[in-house]
């Protein structure tokens, strides 16, 4: 097993050899969730690979940081807040946050807001836990391929419930499609169609690779995981909160003092330290993935003091660290 866990080697690898260090392996959760299209996170280091996350990072620099994005997160937060009955209660927070954060992603995805209780929401809450009951850690034959044998039951049912997820997902996609003007980028999916136009103007190459299949996987790769490891982290955070009475003190000091009674806006965060420095500290302690996906390398090549061979990296023991 070859894990990076310094700043120095982790900045060297995917950042000064990062074209060396790409490289991904077949995994069986991958082929799941692609079923033949193909995405940014399981995919090889290829053309492909680069056409889809051009896109894709053209489309979160439009869309990602906006004011209409900023809006869209304090009216969601402020709906939730004024639903909320006076005086102390004991709440699940679980419902609250994944709640929220799949009202979040509907609205700034698809242009589609779910109701509470609506069929949509509930589909995609029982996904989310349905997926994790079943694969908390991932399939055991992603590191012993053998293994899929004696877990078949626990892989088929993976299957059935990443074939639902990109069913409803190419719905919803397919609904913020059909309202696209050109132009226009009211959501994230029409940011992406627009993106897709630019990047076939300047590639026309490209345009093979972008197709609508794999413009879906790449939402579900950017979004779909989103959801449940932000619920985990706000969950977390909310916990260690709640220990330190002192910490909620001081973070609704400096939010008075900083932003006062106007909705917060994304350039904030430089202005409120403390409170970031609380977000950062939740995911030291309480990291949702602290193992990233394997990575290849694509040559023979060293990290630190250690030498690397494709190999040697193509094993599926082997793991980088997420540096998220």
């Amino acid at each position: 097993m070859v894990v990076l866990n310094s700043y120095a080697v982790i900045r060297e690898a995917f950042l000064d050899r990062r074209h060396e260090f790409s490289g991904r392996f077949p995994t069986k959760m991958g082929a799941l969730q692609v079923q033949n299209d193909h995405d940014i996170m399981f995919e090889d280091y290829n053309p492909r690979w680069k056409a889809l996350r051009k896109v894709a990072l053209l489309a979160v620099r439009k869309y990602a940081v906006s004011e209409q994005l900023e809006t869209l997160c304090t009216s969601v937060v402020d709906a939730y807040v004024d639903s909320l009955k006076e005086g102390p209660q004991l709440v699940d927070s679980r419902e609250p946050f994944y709640f929220i954060l799949f009202n979040l992603i509907g609205t700034s995805v698809y242009g589609t807001k779910f109701d509470k209780g609506g069929d949509e929401i509930r589909r995609l809450q029982r996904i989310n836990e349905e997926f994790l009951q079943t694969v908390p850690d991932g399939l055991p034959s992603d590191i012993v391929p053998w293994m899929g044998i004696l877990y078949r039951s626990k892989e088929k049912k993976a299957e059935t419930i990443l074939k639902e997820y990109v069913a409803l997902t190419d719905k919803l996609y397919s609904r913020a499609e059909a309202s696209y003007t050109p132009g226009k980028a009211d959501n994230f999916t029409h940011a992406m169609l627009a993106s897709r136009e630019e990047a076939v103007l300047e590639e026309k190459s490209d345009a093979q690779y972008l197709t609508k299949a794999n413009m879906i996987q790449v939402i579900i790769d950017i979004f779909g995981a989103a959801s449940d490891t932000s619920a985990r982290t706000l969950q977390f955070l909310t916990l260690r909160l709640a220990q330190e009475p002192d910490y909620q003190d001081r973070i609704k000091k400096e939010i008075d003092e900083k932003i006062g009674r106007r909705p917060p806006v994304y350039g904030d965060r430089a202005n409120l330290p403390f409170t970031v420095a609380c977000l950062l500290e939740t995911l030291r302690f309480h990291p949702v993935a602290p193992f990233g996906l394997p990575h290849n390398t694509s040559t023979k090549t060293t990290v630190g003091e250690q030498k690397l061979t494709p190999t040697l990296l193509s094993n599926q023991s082997c793991f980088l660290t997420n540096t998220s």
